[in-house]
């Protein structure tokens, strides 16, 4: 039986969007919220109010962003259970991982500037945000 190329991009992941994913669904599905289509379409609408409070994004293109974020996202952490921290644990996250992207090995007084913190702390962000990269990156061997 010869494919159909049509047929097959409208079943390609990559060319979907979210709208037309849940649209797929069957509606028990879709609408029980114990199910992860609800919250799918909940971080849709989280995020696409965000784009057009934030970014004054026109509706369709904010809409569109939003979809694609949350395809994204669900691509990579699709199948996982996340926890996503709340309040000043994740600004002091995103603050630590923003620390170690500046950081370029000498510039620790202006980062201490920046960040009203001191140079020791911007030291021991640099170290653990190291370790948790490397720990990501890098297996350990089972030799013990």
């Amino acid at each position: 039986m010869k494919k159909d190329p049509e047929q097959l991009k409208r079943f390609d992941p990559n060319a979907m969007d979210a709208k037309q994913v849940l649209n797929t669904l069957d509606p028990s599905v879709r609408d029980d919220p114990r199910l992860w289509p609800t919250l799918l379409a909940e971080l849709v609408d989280v995020v696409d109010d965000h784009f057009r409070d934030w970014a004054k994004m026109e509706p369709e293109v904010a809409l569109e962003w939003s979809q694609n974020v949350i395809v994204v996202i669900a691509h990579y952490l699709g199948g996982r259970n996340v926890y996503l921290p709340r309040d000043d644990k994740l600004k002091r996250a995103i603050r630590d991982a923003m620390i170690f992207r500046l950081f370029d090995g000498c510039n620790q007084r202006e980062l201490s500037r920046k960040t009203g913190l001191t140079t020791a702390q911007i030291y021991n962000i640099i170290r653990k945000q190291r370790t948790l990269r490397k720990d990501r990156h890098q297996r350990t061997l089972p030799f013990e």
